[in-house]
């Protein structure tokens, strides 16, 4: 129900389940408090001016946490994961433009004793159900109270009206007249994240498709696959990469063998979840006063 409506209030969440709306408060706040599941919202990078959306695959001398934790100093990586397979580790990222990314970068990764086989490139747009960035431009601008708002409302998801107010200094009203702007145009998606162990998927990853078609055509294909999610075209040798979640090894055999089926993809290169260092829908920062 969550993953249809992260915000739906627990009147609604009680009378779809059945249960008193109390148990569903109970449940609801153990569930975000234990991890089982993260609700927040989501805003295309480049409604915030982050014109660029990346991703690093790097091999690693010596100890993976060590490298990993040199990347976490740099919040412009708001997803690092160690992995087992073709990488080491890799992070996807948002930069303002390109002069951006190369100060990044070289900050970062080049030079970085700890990494070497490191090959970078740019996120193109996404698709599936995560809202589609690289789409048409979103209809109006934001203003810094927005902002506000939006940076609330990456953190937590089901944050109430009345808190927002207090943490942006305007009314409960006002509160709720923009923020339901923002979700009306597109702004902002609300995300239910659940911890795939929880819900019985214990085996995840990430998988890089090498395609002998157009990725325009070939995309909306993979984006059917309910296993796959926050599916990405990029510049460079891999057409598109997503991540999986699948129940067991049998499974997985399944899924692959599927994909390899579709029209147009040549090769799935796979690398095995080891560890998730950070995964942050945080970007953009607030313009001062």
């Amino acid at each position: 129900m969550l993953a249809s409506d992260g915000r739906a209030s627990g009147r609604d969440l009680a009378q779809q389940t059945g249960i008193s709306e109390a148990n569903v408060s109970r449940r609801l706040a153990r569930l975000i408090e234990e991890r089982s599941v993260r609700i927040v919202g989501f805003v295309p990078p480049e409604v915030l001016g982050l014109e660029v959306q990346f991703a690093v695959h790097m091999r690693v001398r010596g100890s993976v946490d060590a490298a990993a934790e040199s990347l976490l100093k740099h919040p412009e990586f708001s997803y690092v994961v160690g992995c087992f397979g073709e990488d080491d580790l890799v992070a996807y990222g948002v930069a303002e433009n390109g002069v951006a990314l190369n100060n990044l970068l070289d900050r970062s990764v080049r030079g970085n004793p700890l990494l070497y086989r490191v090959r970078s490139e740019t996120v193109l747009a996404f698709a599936g159900p995560e809202r589609a960035t690289g789409s048409a431009p979103l209809p109006r601008t934001i203003d810094r109270t927005d902002r506000l708002i939006i940076r609330e409302v990456q953190r937590d998801g089901r944050i109430s009206f009345t808190d927002i107010a207090q943490r942006t200094g305007i009314s409960a009203t006002s509160a709720a007249d923009r923020f339901r702007r923002l979700l009306s145009d597109g702004t902002v998606r609300i995300l239910t994240l659940p911890d795939p162990p929880r819900v019985d998927l214990n085996l995840s990853g990430l998988m890089q498709f090498h395609l002998s078609q157009p990725i325009s055509a070939v995309l909306p294909k993979l984006a059917a696959f309910t296993e796959l999610a926050f599916l990405s075209a990029c510049t460079g040798r891999v057409s598109v990469q997503c991540e999986f979640n699948v129940r067991d090894e049998a499974h997985f055999d399944e899924l692959r063998g599927k994909l390899l089926a579709v029209s147009g993809v040549d090769y799935v290169g796979v690398n095995i979840l080891r560890r998730i260092y950070r995964q942050s829908f945080e970007w953009g920062a607030i313009p001062a006063e």
